[in-house]
């Protein structure tokens, strides 16, 4: 087994990625509506929401670095804790009173860690896979994605027959599974060091501090502003839908039915994503997946009505799904290997973090201020900017100080 790889555990990761993605609808893409529930304005929603994706900001770097260092705690049991501490939260917002602080603070709490458990979780597939296992991501996120879907489609008709509160229950039962999943997933059978040669001596190499991680991978950082613009519109959207779904004369359940084609479509290009890249290559697959992103934003803003509203996600074949494989793979080849999981944490932070903070509090504002087609206008221009910079951070002819991966091939 020392020349091949050794079989990973595909199939329990694949349904932790399941799990994750149904409990992350619950919490984001259904926030406006809950909050909305318990008499939260629009700008209060923004507030909270971006608040909540500011402290991920941090969360996810303490995480990240925390689990860099660590040759002793296995990643799953950092997911164990946070999963133990959102269900805690939650448990917190069924039984204190319905007001406002209490709410705010819970809430908070629980969709900041629920931010935070992202990057984690694609390193504890990179944790395996550089310890010598086979891991088909490819498969594993798709079956996040189906995960997703079909939680929006159940989701979408039952807050409309329960009501907003029934979000408590279904978040608490999918993470409470979820951990007793976790205690008994398997970990590496060894822990691997990378080094560097010195002469007859081997040096533990390790990873990178901030400010030699911000002074080494330039392309990253511009990839990972194109990334923050690539999202802007997804989580304004995500957070804000049912406005946009209403204004189209549609209700809570045609919010699920278009998170549901959103998720669904992805399915085929994350699932054969690794095959489309060995023949196309990461960079050809992200610069296609910004050209879905514009053309998803158009079709929105040109939307005569809810049905067209539901099914021009479908697009999201090409904006999501080429993004999920060709983005992981991409930033693993340009971030040097002792900095992987830091890699990994502060493009969550960006997409994750930063993002979402900035397009639930503006998106917030400008619900309140400015007619909802002039926001899909704004988002036509912010996902062309997010392309224009993807192409310029992809170009091999550029940043060739940056470190060169294994990966520049693709």
């Amino acid at each position: 087994m020392s020349e091949k790889m050794k079989k990973g555990p595909t199939g329990r990761y694949a349904l932790l990625q399941a799990g994750y993605f149904m409990d992350c609808l619950v919490i984001t893409n259904f926030a406006a509506l809950f909050l909305a529930g318990r008499n939260f304005t629009t700008g209060q929603i923004g507030m909270v929401t971006s608040l909540s994706a500011l402290i991920s900001c941090v969360l996810s770097q303490i995480l990240g670095t925390m689990a860099d260092r660590s040759d002793r705690v296995p990643l799953k049991y950092y997911l164990i804790v946070i999963m133990s501490v959102c269900v805690a939260s939650f448990v917190g917002l069924a039984f204190l009173p319905h007001t406002m602080l209490p709410t705010m603070m819970f809430y908070i709490t629980a969709f900041s860690l629920q931010a935070a458990v992202s990057p984690l979780i694609t390193s504890l597939c990179l944790q395996f896979t550089n310890n010598g296992y086979d891991i088909n991501f490819g498969f594993a996120r798709s079956i996040g994605s189906l995960g997703y879907s079909l939680m929006a489609l159940v989701m979408g008709n039952v807050t409309e027959m329960f009501g907003s509160e029934v979000i408590i229950p279904v978040f608490i039962a999918i993470y409470a599974v979820l951990i007793v999943f976790l205690i008994f997933f398997p970990v590496p059978l060894k822990q691997e060091h990378m080094h560097i040669r010195a002469g007859n001596a081997l040096i533990e190499e390790k990873p990178s501090t901030m400010k030699e991680f911000v002074h080494r991978y330039h392309r990253f950082l511009v990839l990972n502003g194109s990334f923050i613009l690539f999202w802007f519109m997804n989580n304004l959207l995500g957070t804000y839908m049912i406005y946009f779904v209403k204004d189209l004369g549609g209700t809570t359940s045609d919010v699920g039915t278009t998170l549901f084609v959103m998720a669904f479509s992805e399915i085929p290009a994350v699932m054969f994503g690794s095959n489309i890249m060995g023949r196309i290559g990461a960079p050809a697959m992200l610069r296609i997946a910004m050209i879905g992103g514009v053309l998803k934003a158009v079709l929105f803003f040109i939307a005569p009505n809810i049905t067209f509203w539901i099914w021009l996600n479908v697009t999201h074949i090409l904006m999501s799904g080429f993004y999920q494989v060709s983005a992981v793979y991409y930033v693993y080849s340009i971030v040097g290997k002792k900095d992987i999981v830091k890699g990994q944490s502060l493009m969550g932070i960006a997409t994750a973090g930063i993002c979402p903070m900035l397009a639930n509090l503006i998106g917030g504002w400008m619900i309140e201020a400015i007619p909802l087609k002039m926001i899909l206008l704004i988002g036509i221009i912010i996902q062309s900017v997010a392309m224009l910079i993807c192409w310029i951070a992809t170009d091999k002819n550029r940043f060739v100080s940056d470190y060169q991966g294994s990966f520049d091939a693709l």
